[in-house]
């Protein structure tokens, strides 16, 4: 058995990609698949045709023809199970059979077509044995991938810290009441934070890994542009309204205030609402989960929180916070400024020197905490996945989810299951609702939320295939705004008299990693 080469054409004879095993001219193989499209008939059903010299064995491939060019000795049985085994390494290599997606394979195609035939001869190699080679990794690649990464995430952290530190002197100059007085602002920054300075740093320093920013002040000039704002002097329209209350002899009806409402303090975050921060004390608590599960285990899990304290009013800088946490076992990491000691005895946070203020219009990480497991119990949600092969080519799939943690309220909870090449899942039972994304072979599973009262669902589906390893890695995504670590602010007090100072506060608990392989 010989094979010369293994090509996919089209119905006019075009090769798309072709390689060729053993030594002939370019021209040669281009004229052999050029005149194979006029040797069959287009009622003919058989899966070879030979000329004086060569023998075609192919199979169409809906638009395409996969054609292999043996020698007229070579075994035909030998030829067609090699062509099958092209035919169905060219499937699962590729998401569609169309002439851009098998130019944009080409690459790999080739490789797996060295991997099936050498030299001309059939190795004893099997779809699997293919896949496993096709998906090793290489180092090299590898390092290469994790730089780029790293360099997209330090692009975005450094386009947030830039947007907030915008965000922040808009909004600093909107409560000045000062339209285009940023610039000139700018040169008195750090002119009126002489106190705090000595304790934190200077503005445009870092803390707690977080940029901090000091707001614009407003500062006079001598000199006043003739086109700048001028108080007092009324528009058009409002000399207009003022003709039609005289003349109609209204009354002025008082408008209502324009200021930002605040929440009470440690009020919670109402799910789907606009949220504002309050101009005098918010409270952000971040927590981020990583998890990654086996099929038989949980290999991981670690949640990482942060609580940022944001100061706007200098009048109540001097603050005592008092923490609560509910899970044992969490780790706990308090600002260097922060007493420490004061912390690890009453959960109580306060600076060192009490004399001194919390930074104004700046946000302050002054507390990190950690949490890691590897019980199946401390998981927030539970996802179990069971693919069972049928024996006829299929394969009927069974999901179920639980919350294992009944105080979290999961919200947009997302479950991205993959699937073998061939076919699209047949969806028997769901509750929710589900996306199949074709192109990328993958069904998303939707539920809009997760909590006592739905705590559990399930997913059942069938699709061609019955390798169980194809439904994994399952991917897992949501958000609550609930603490897993049950890590909350209750009270926050003066330091000068005592009273509790009301606050807002935000919580935001979502996956970095949840992955079940």
């Amino acid at each position: 058995m010989v094979v010369l080469a293994a090509s996919v054409i089209t119905k006019s004879g075009k090769a798309l990609v072709s390689r060729q095993f053993v030594e002939m001219p370019r021209s040669r193989i281009e004229g052999l698949l050029a005149s194979f499209p006029k040797l069959i008939g287009s009622g003919d059903q058989h899966t070879f045709v030979e000329t004086d010299t060569v023998r075609y064995v192919y199979q169409p491939l809906e638009e395409l023809f996969c054609v292999l060019v043996t020698n007229k000795s070579s075994n035909i049985l030998q030829d067609i199970d090699t062509l099958h085994l092209v035919a169905r390494t060219l499937s699962e290599t590729c998401r569609t059979i169309e002439d851009k997606e098998i130019v944009s394979k080409a690459f790999e195609l080739l490789s797996v077509f060295d991997e099936i035939v050498s030299l001309g001869y059939r190795e004893n190699v099997t779809l699997a044995q293919i896949r496993t080679i096709g998906e090793m990794e290489s180092h090299e690649e590898k390092v290469a991938a994790e730089i780029q990464r790293n360099k997209e995430k330090e692009a975005k952290e450094e386009l947030n810290r830039k947007a907030k530190a915008m965000e922040l002197q808009r909004k600093q100059a909107g409560r000045s009441g000062v339209g285009g007085g940023i610039g000139g602002g700018l040169g008195g920054m750090g002119m009126g934070m002489g106190s705090f300075a000595s304790g934190f740093g200077s503005s445009g320093t870092t803390s707690g890994g977080r940029t901090q920013v000091e707001p614009p002040q407003v500062v006079s000039s001598p000199k006043t542009s003739a086109k700048g704002m001028q108080l007092g002097r009324k528009p058009q329209a409002s000399q207009l309204l003022e003709t039609l209350r005289a003349d109609e002899g209204l009354q002025d009806v008082a408008s209502e205030p324009t200021s930002r409402p605040n929440r009470s303090a440690g009020a919670p975050v109402v799910p789907g609402e606009k949220y504002v921060e309050n101009d005098t004390v918010h409270i952000s608590i971040d927590e981020k989960i990583s998890a990654i599960i086996k099929r038989d285990r949980v290999e991981s899990i670690e949640v990482k929180g942060d609580v940022t304290l944001r100061v706007s009013d200098s009048a109540r800088s001097r603050l005592r916070l008092q923490i609560h946490s509910g899970v044992d076992d969490v780790q706990f990491k308090t600002h260097p400024q922060v007493d420490k000691q004061l912390f690890t005895t009453n959960n109580v946070l306060a600076l060192k020197d009490p004399s001194k203020p919390f930074p104004v219009n700046q946000a302050l990480g002054i507390l990190r905490y950690r949490f890691s497991s590897k019980s199946e119990d401390a998981l927030p949600l539970s996802v179990n996945c069971w693919p069972s092969p049928t024996g006829d080519g299929t394969s009927e799939v069974s999901i179920e989810y639980e919350l294992l943690n009944s105080r979290l309220e999961l919200r947009d909870v997302s479950i991205s299951i993959p699937f073998p090449p061939g076919g699209v899942p047949t969806i028997g039972e769901i509750d929710g609702q589900y996306v199949v994304d074709k192109s990328r072979r993958f069904l998303e599973w939707q539920i809009p939320i997760v909590d006592e009262t739905s705590k559990s669902g399930s997913l059942e589906f069938t699709v061609p295939g019955e390798d169980p390893n194809s439904f994994f890695p399952i991917k897992i995504s949501f958000g609550s705004n609930r603490s897993y670590c049950d890590v909350d602010v209750t009270v926050i007090s003066s330091v000068d008299d005592g009273t509790e100072v009301p606050f807002s506060k935000e919580v935001s608990f979502e996956p970095e990693e949840y992955i079940i392989q």
